[in-house]
């Protein structure tokens, strides 16, 4: 090996595929060039405008990303649809693609998984796509196990087209017993898709779950989080609307959100005659907002806690058709209430608060009023 070798020659050569325990003995072993010959002056610098992209502005090449979501948020779906239009080398939400072959790694195995992408192929009338999948188990923990494996596949796959992007699905069923909420496990997890990365030159997406708070995000220790160049959050509203929100982005400016729906297609029939359904990822318009109340800050939402406990203890139902059907309470009962729960010092700021309150619960939709009585407003 030459000694001088700079890094940008290592780095075409770490590109050929070179096997991990050679590519990590002779890091060892290469003495590099002094760091001076790496320096670049302020004056000399210029902007780099092209990037390398395999989803313009979502994707980098040779980067890894991670696809999260709830059981049955459609997140396998989506990663799917991703991988699809990489292999295919169409565009992507009229975003270009610079694409090549595709190995997804379906470590749960089943059918489900292979439905899927007949579906593809029949909804999208496409042939000849270098999408490739493995249906088996893998253990991407420990270094020795199928880390090697991985690559020497990869190498393989690349025979028919240039491999652009290798898909993990799922990130638990491939740590092989590991501590998702470990840093040793999941620092060794990233330190192992790194090798695939930089031994294949493949972008790397991560198919994963949310934790038990869906609103920290990717379950598991932040090291994932930190190692990720972009984070995608699969989510269902309560309509059954489906997003993909972009939540991290290491070059581009994320925050984006992507609508879809999931069809339906069919692919024949079973044994018995009855019809094999599964879907496919159709790009979605963002959903109206539902119309609804303000949201109640504590504060308020003290007041109407008071109003409930006062409705409890002095509700009464009043007669005639300017009442509603629901229990009333006088407004002396439920100031007495909320005075019990209002944390200010005199009896003129808790007089204030209680006005304030009572107005913005009103102004809300939250109570209605009439004769100096208040009650509940529900949607239903």
């Amino acid at each position: 090996m030459d000694r001088d070798m700079n890094m940008s020659e290592w780095d075409a050569m770490n590109r050929q595929m070179a096997p991990p325990e050679a590519y990590e003995q002779d890091m060892g072993n290469l003495k590099r060039a002094p760091m001076i010959k790496e320096i670049e002056w302020f004056d000399d610098l210029s902007p780099i405008l092209s990037s390398s992209y395999l989803i313009k502005g979502l994707l980098d090449r040779e980067a890894m990303s991670v696809v999260y979501g709830p059981s049955n948020s459609g997140k396998t779906f989506f990663a799917l649809d991703l991988a699809y239009h990489v292999a295919a080398q169409e565009f992507w939400r009229d975003r270009r693609i610079v694409g090549g072959a595709v190995l997804y790694l379906a470590a749960e195995g089943g059918n489900g998984i292979a439905n899927r992408i007949v579906a593809l192929r029949q909804a999208h009338d496409a042939y000849n796509v270098p999408l490739a999948l493995r249906r088996a188990g893998l253990d991407l923990l420990n270094p020795d196990a199928d880390v090697p494996r991985v690559i020497d596949l990869a190498k393989e796959i690349s025979k028919r087209a240039p491999l652009a992007m290798i898909v993990v699905d799922t990130l638990s069923r491939v740590l092989a017993g590991g501590d998702e909420n470990g840093p040793a496990d999941m620092t060794a997890f990233v330190k192992n898709i790194d090798r695939i990365r930089h031994a294949t030159g493949a972008h790397i997406l991560i198919v994963h779950h949310t934790g038990k708070d869906a609103a920290r995000g990717a379950r598991g220790h932040s090291s994932l989080r930190a190692a990720t160049d972009t984070e995608i959050e699969i989510t269902v509203d309560e309509a059954g609307g489906r997003a993909a929100t972009v939540q991290k982005q290491r070059d581009y400016h994320g925050g984006e959100t992507f609508h879809f729906e999931l069809t339906n297609i069919e692919l024949g029939s079973d044994q018995d005659g009855d019809p094999v359904w599964t879907c496919v990822v159709s790009p979605s318009e963002r959903p109206e907002p539902t119309p609804g109340r303000p949201k109640i800050s504590a504060k308020n939402r003290a007041a109407l806690n008071a109003l409930d406990d006062a409705l409890q203890g002095h509700g009464v139902k009043k007669e005639g058709s300017d009442w509603p059907a629901c229990p009333v309470v006088a407004v002396e009962h439920w100031r007495k209430e909320f005075y019990m729960h209002c944390d200010q010092d005199s009896d003129e700021a808790k007089r204030k608060a209680f006005q304030r309150a009572r107005e913005v619960l009103r102004d809300g939709g939250h109570v209605q009023f009439y004769q100096d009585h208040y009650w509940r407003c529900y949607d239903d």
